[in-house]
């Protein structure tokens, strides 16, 4: 992960964060990263610039960050949640698990594993609630198959994944599968319900996601 695996005397850890940058100014996000020992964060959106948040436009907040001491990268070509190829919208709306399966994002994925060895490292997108964000519909999947747990900055504080989880099934809930109906039963059956009723909520829809050139 070219900027975020330099510094051999970063801590190690099996956590790492997330954030988004609504509501925020610079100063304000640049105090809460610091306020939980961030030193490097992880750009993910698809696009560098943004037509309304401009303070976070990558050309300048990465530089900004830097100067303060935090190291950044931009990996929203691999990892970004509104992927520009038409293939990865089989049905008009953005398929996780096409996009989970591409070579890119899993390379992402073993990018953060090292990085998170040697920095800590929060994942930066536009929306606040990780509950609207791939962040925790595609990535959160993804680091729990790696052996890390995401923690997201909200509000002033931070919720584990555990608890974006149960918020997850509480807005999806009813339904759920009967875990001693089946023969070997699944104990993320219920999750795994939520989690796919949330995404088909908020996963991007094609003619919003592409940029027509």
């Amino acid at each position: 992960m070219s900027d975020l695996t330099a510094d051999k005397s970063a801590l190690s850890g099996r956590i790492i964060y997330t954030v988004g940058y609504a509501g925020h100014d610079r100063e304000s996000l640049l105090a809460l990263l610091r306020a939980h020992g961030i030193t490097a964060v992880a750009d993910i959106r698809t696009f560098k610039r943004s037509s309304y948040w401009t303070a976070f436009d990558s050309e300048s907040f990465g530089p900004f960050l830097r100067e303060n001491g935090i190291a950044y990268v931009f990996m929203g070509d691999v990892m970004g949640g509104k992927p520009q190829m038409p293939e990865l919208y089989p049905d008009g709306q953005l398929d996780y698990d096409l996009m989970a399966e591409r070579s890119d994002f899993k390379s992402g994925i073993e990018r953060l594993v090292a990085g998170a060895g040697k920095y800590r490292i929060c994942l930066m997108c536009a929306e606040k609630d990780p509950l609207d964000c791939h962040r925790t519909l595609l990535i959160a999947p993804a680091l729990k198959d790696a052996g890390f747990d995401l923690h997201h900055l909200v509000d002033g504080r931070v919720e584990a994944q555990s608890e974006t989880d149960a918020r997850m099934i509480a807005i999806n809930g009813g339904d759920a599968p009967d875990l001693f109906a089946a023969a070997e039963p699944d104990p993320d059956a219920e999750i795994k319900l939520a989690l796919a009723r949330q995404i088909k909520r908020v996963a991007p829809k094609a003619d919003d996601a592409i940029k027509r050139r």
